[in-house]
């Protein structure tokens, strides 16, 4: 038997009834839309990370 915390069943409820009342009333996200919403979260990390390197790089050596 899998141990659960305190109160989960009760959460994890919770958390299902506002996700089925949210997509009785439209508000959800295609598969589609998730993909491009993370490819362009994805690619705006890359850049940041990029950046803080050559800054570090700029740093480091000068």
């Amino acid at each position: 038997m899998l141990l659960k915390e305190k109160g989960y069943d009760e959460f994890l409820a919770e958390k299902i009834r506002i996700a089925r009342e949210q997509f009785a009333n439209g508000q959800y996200v295609t598969k589609e839309e998730l993909n491009v919403r993370m490819k362009a979260l994805f690619a705006e990390l890359e850049k940041e990370q990029q950046q803080e390197q050559m800054l570090h790089n700029r740093v480091i050596y000068g």
